[in-house]
């Protein structure tokens, strides 16, 4: 049966070379393809292969690259040797050109004169070699089995050849795994173990990619962060460090491979920022930092690290030195600073009216000791005020310190401002803590929403700033504090008064410079200014193209009360930043400005309402759009639980 076989496929094959007549019936297809190619090519079918000449490097590939796949195709060869080598069959594995990269079997390279064995450096391609296993394969891209008088030259006639091929994890076809020997010996299942054998191959390949992948983004990110003037430390959910760049191991005076593992706080003290924010998972910005350990002092950013499920893996600290040096002064008592400053009068966009006499007078404010009060609308941007006046006094290298009267408890709003004693209360941290009027010693303190500070508060508030003196809670000792004052509230201190809510002699005692920060809509003349520069800045945070702002946007700009006003700008902005199509076209549909204010509604200006009205009006607004989820309303409204609960009490609103 097996001669006769034989002995059909030489008659088609000598049909074809000699009259070239083509039986598509009897050939498989990518032989009758292959013996086409072959007579285009002029291939001598009866003469002997051309010769043989060594190629060290496949030019389609990189030295690097074909020794990978050398090394990772080794293993495999050695298994299926162990399977056909005993028949006296070759592994054989090719690049992407044909040639020989690497074998085994036959008479381990030796040459003995015989135009069947396989070489190092052969070119077994198909213009050189005719229809083969590997050239053919290198034609087809796919497993395929030449057997016999399947092979274009008579020379091959004797051998059965099953090849696959070996792609590229980018898709790129680099080799050809083949296993060649005599017609009689062939197996059924030789083409199944080559193609598995391919396949293992591409595995391994794809593993070694990912890994020298993996090793170049390490060498590369160290390379980054170790050229960062500023230091980086990660830590993870325990606190141990697990990174530091060389900037961070030269401001803190450690070796960077010494440290890492070592817990952070253990290092450099339980009272750094890092330590909360893995407890509270809150991110700080530009917050002054007192290393008592090491006499240093250094401003901090910091964030939690987050893997591509979302799950939380530690965070990570950028730190970097003060203009004035490192150098702790011996004097302060502060183990760290709430809060440091990063805007200067030039980010306060407007050239209007309004807001340059807003700018003229906190420039004056700031070249002042006097206690400053700001007074505005929530979003017209007060604590850019504050921070810029700071920024612009002789107190500028100084701590810049922040409490939100509305947004801390009652309950705690004395003990966060004044500080306490070890034992003053049940869970009183051990050896007490500083207040924030105690840590802006030196430098400023700004009391924002100061007039939903409670009148118990207000008191002894009172008393610091006429004596400059304070008791922490659970003392009866005074502490002297050296703090310039800059008070914001959104209320009108005069009608809390009435309303027996705020004190008057405080209230004269803070509104000694008073500065007026006008709202979006009493500075119209400043909203192209102020959406060119919101936009560029919004889509370079969102990674979008150019943004251009249609004419309708503008229109619809012009006739919005904006109640929210920069703050509730830049949220419109960004979200119509997010909606906009590909063109990059900011169009006044895409304002989706809050219900009851109609883009079109030209007239509202003229409308004149209590305040009160319209603030239950917001709140009721908020409260529908969230569900009735209190939280979510006090975000969108920008104030905090405790006094969402109070306006909702005072103004009789039900959930």
């Amino acid at each position: 049966m097996f001669n006769k076989q034989v002995q059909e496929m030489r008659q088609l094959w000598e049909r074809y070379v000699t009259d070239q007549v083509l039986d598509t019936q009897r050939l498989r297809p990518h032989v009758a393809a292959s013996w086409q190619r072959c007579f285009q090519l002029n291939i001598n079918p009866y003469g002997p292969p051309q010769q043989r000449t060594v190629k060290a490097v496949d030019q389609n590939w990189s030295l690097d690259r074909l020794q990978d796949l050398i090394k990772v195709s080794q293993p495999v060869m050695e298994n299926l040797h162990n399977f056909v080598g005993d028949s006296g069959f070759q592994v054989v594995l090719a690049g992407s050109n044909g040639y020989i990269l690497s074998l085994l079997g036959g008479n381990s390279g030796e040459d003995d004169g015989s135009a069947t064995l396989f070489l190092p450096g052969d070119d077994w391609s198909e213009p050189v070699r005719g229809t083969n296993a590997i050239g053919t394969c290198l034609v087809e891209q796919k497993p395929l089995q030449i057997h016999g008088c399947e092979h274009y030259c008579e020379i091959n006639h004797s051998l059965s050849c099953s090849a696959a091929p070996i792609f590229e994890p980018d898709g790129a076809l680099i080799g050809v795994l083949n296993v060649s020997g005599e017609c009689q010996f062939d197996s059924l299942h030789t083409l199944g173990m080559v193609a598995a054998g391919a396949n293992a191959i591409e595995n391994q390949l794809r593993l070694l990619r990912t890994r020298n992948k993996l090793r170049a983004a390490y060498k590369y990110s160290t390379t980054i962060t170790n050229a960062m003037s500023e230091g980086l430390v990660t830590v993870d959910n325990d606190g141990n460090i697990t990174k530091m760049n060389d900037a961070a191991a030269q401001i803190l005076n450690v070796v960077a491979s010494e440290v890492v593992g070592l817990n952070v706080g253990t290092l450099l003290g339980d009272d750094l920022p890092i330590v909360d924010l893995l407890k509270n998972g809150v991110s700080y910005e530009e917050r002054e930092v007192i290393l008592e350990s090491k006499g240093l002092r250094v401003f901090s950013s910091g964030c939690l690290l987050y893997d591509d499920q979302g799950n939380n893996t530690g965070a990570v600290a950028v730190i970097r030195a003060p203009a004035g040096g490192m150098k702790a002064k011996p004097k302060s008592r502060r183990k760290s600073v709430s809060m440091s400053t990063r805007y200067t009068f030039d980010e306060i966009m407007g050239h209007g009216k309004v807001i340059s006499e807003a700018k003229r007078r906190a420039k004056i404010a700031a070249q002042s000791p006097s206690t400053v009060l700001l007074q505005g609308e929530s979003g017209t941007g007060k604590e850019m005020f504050a921070q810029s006046i700071h920024r612009c006094g002789n107190r500028s290298d100084q701590p810049f310190v922040a409490i939100n009267c509305a947004a801390t408890p009652e309950t705690l709003i004395e003990s966060e401002l004044f500080g306490y004693e070890e034992g003053a209360f049940t869970g009183a941290r051990k050896g007490g803590k500083l207040g924030k009027i105690e840590l802006a010693d030196g430098g400023t303190l700004f009391l924002d929403e100061i007039g939903d500070m409670p009148l118990h508060t207000q008191v002894k508030l009172l008393r610091v700033l006429q004596e400059r003196k304070l008791s922490r809670v659970g003392s009866n000792s005074e502490i002297e504090v050296d703090i310039r004052v800059i008070a914001a509230t959104h209320r009108n201190l005069s009608q809390e008064i009435e309303a027996g809510r705020f004190r008057t002699d405080l209230y004269f005692r803070l509104n000694v410079l008073c500065i007026t920060i006008p709202s979006l809509r009493d500075r119209l003349e400043d909203l192209p200014l102020l959406i060119n520069a919101l936009s560029d800045r919004l889509s370079s945070k969102l990674g979008r193209s150019e943004i251009t702002i249609a004419d309708s946007f503008l229109k619809a700009s012009y006739v919005h009360p904006w109640p929210g006003n920069i703050r509730e700008l830049e949220n419109v902005l960004e979200r119509a930043i997010n909606m906009a199509d590909e063109d990059g076209v900011l169009t006044a549909e895409l304002m989706e400005l809050q219900p009851g204010t109609p883009k079109g509604d030209t007239g509202r200006h003229d409308q004149v309402r209590p305040l009160k009205e319209v603030e239950r009006e917001m709140i009721i607004m908020a409260l529908d759009k969230s569900c009735g989820n209190i939280v979510k309303a006090t975000q969108m409204l920008g104030i905090s639980r405790n006094t969402m609960y109070r306006k909702i009490k005072e103004y009789d609103i039900e959930l």
